[in-house]
């Protein structure tokens, strides 16, 4: 959904990924209601249904979870970092077509300042759960010569393009349907080889990862042997359920496997760090906004500050005093008078 779709909403930044459509508006009940109107005549419904299915946040609500929705915490994968991209271009586009308020720049710079500060300090980007990146990361501990074998399914394709990454790899991988020679994956290249020779490949591989869903080992204790002259410390990541590598590889002098349950038990040991994660990332977020509505309450009372200058001047401090305590509740005069307490020690 474009903002042209929204002509009568005049401060608006809509984010739309593949997972959600999201509108962001300061306003009252009645742009609210001209919304969810425009929005009908989008989608071709009527604005009812909408209301049904959509959440609705205003307030703090609203303020939290755009703060959560850019640090990744309601993203699938917690804390990816994609959200946060897509988040920043969404605030850009409506900033070149001008439906960014003063409120929706503090607010979206504020949220964007939070999720860098939330990534800094927990390790809530740090760990990845995917069975794909962790298999990448292992291979590129390693470094040199990477063979991926499966590269066209999910899982190889992932690990293939998470290798290209990585600048201390030179990647080869074998391909359903594809000749030999150079495959270019987001402008990073891979030599393309036969399946059939994949043990050539093997004997100068410092790693192998294999990933089909075939029946039969892609990798087999003795033909590996056969290829294999020169020992040096080789690893074997297998990504396949039934197994793609003959268990029989770790006789081979050097050669370390990891099989599929190594790779899943260790995303779920980062997942339950990513959750642990979330409770300080809210904690991080609750400041953030504190700070934030106290940015929006000295903005609103600034054009009134020569008017209580010019009055104090002329009734005297204590005059505002005896205001501030018939105005205020206990609580909030006691937090008042201590600031004033400490600004009077000034020197």
């Amino acid at each position: 959904m474009e903002l042209s779709a929204l002509t009568d909403v005049s401060q608006c930044v809509i984010l739309c990924t593949c997972n959600r459509t999201e509108l962001y508006f300061c306003s009252g009940r009645k742009t609210f209601g001209t919304v969810m109107d425009k929005l009908a005549e989008y989608g071709g419904t009527e604005s009812g249904l909408i209301l049904r299915c959509a959440m609705v946040y205003e307030g703090d609500g609203a303020l939290f979870h755009l703060f959560k929705v850019s640090c990744g915490i309601e993203s699938m994968v917690i804390g990816e970092d994609e959200i946060l991209r897509q988040t920043k271009m969404a605030y850009n586009r409506a900033a070149e077509l001008g439906t960014v308020s003063y409120e929706l720049n503090m607010t979206f710079q504020a949220a964007f300042s939070c999720a860098k500060k939330i990534k800094t300090v927990t390790a809530i980007s740090k760990t990845s759960v995917s069975i794909a990146t962790l298999a990448a990361n292992k291979a590129s501990e390693r470094g040199g010569n990477v063979l991926v074998i499966g590269a066209s399914g999910e899982t190889g394709s992932a690990v293939l393009k998470n290798l290209l990454s990585h600048k201390n790899v030179n990647v080869a991988a074998t391909l359903r349907k594809h000749k030999p020679g150079i495959l270019e994956v987001s402008d990073k290249k891979a030599e393309v080889i036969d399946y059939d020779r994949r043990y050539e490949y093997i004997g100068r591989a410092d790693c192998v990862v294999s990933a089909t869903s075939g029946p039969h080992y892609t990798v087999s204790y003795r033909a590996a042997k056969e290829h294999i002259i020169c020992d040096k410390r080789r690893l074997f990541l297998d990504l396949a359920m039934p197994p793609d590598i003959d268990k029989n590889i770790m006789k081979i002098p050097g050669a370390e496997l990891y099989g599929i349950d190594y790779f899943e038990n260790l995303a779920a040991g980062n997942n339950a760090i990513k959750l642990d994660c979330v409770d300080s990332a809210k904690a991080i977020i609750r400041e953030c906004i504190e700070a934030l509505k106290k940015e929006f309450l000295f903005h609103s009372f600034m054009p009134h500050v020569d008017a209580v200058s010019k009055n104090v001047e002329r009734e005297g401090f204590e005059s505002l005093l005896f205001c501030l305590k018939s105005e205020l509740d206990a609580k909030s005069l006691e937090a008042v008078l201590d600031s004033v307490r400490k600004f009077g020690k000034k020197d």
